[in-house]
């Protein structure tokens, strides 16, 4: 692989590891505040507060990726199936 190549690659993969995680972890998180089956305030705290755990789970899989335009379509895929979830079901 070309140097100019391997930069834009590993550019690719710790972005996608770090900004493209956040929001999928965020995401996550949102559905398990409103999908978990307590009450308001338990959902929230566990929702949130598993967050950053989500996140790092999330940033150790991405750098798993086999390069980085995969580890984008993994968030972005994910972002687009938790967004979905999150922001299309309306609450009950």
């Amino acid at each position: 692989m070309k140097p100019l190549a391997a930069r834009r690659e590993l550019a690719l993969r710790i972005s996608a590891a770090t900004l493209g995680t956040a929001a999928v972890s965020l995401l996550a998180s949102i559905c398990l505040a409103r999908f978990l089956p307590l009450d308001a305030e338990a959902r929230f705290a566990i929702g949130f507060t598993l967050a950053i755990p989500i996140w790092i789970a999330a940033m150790c899989l991405g750098f798993l990726a086999r390069d980085g335009v995969r580890a984008w379509l993994w968030c972005a895929g994910l972002g687009l199936l938790l967004g979905g979830l999150a922001y299309g079901i309306p609450p009950g």
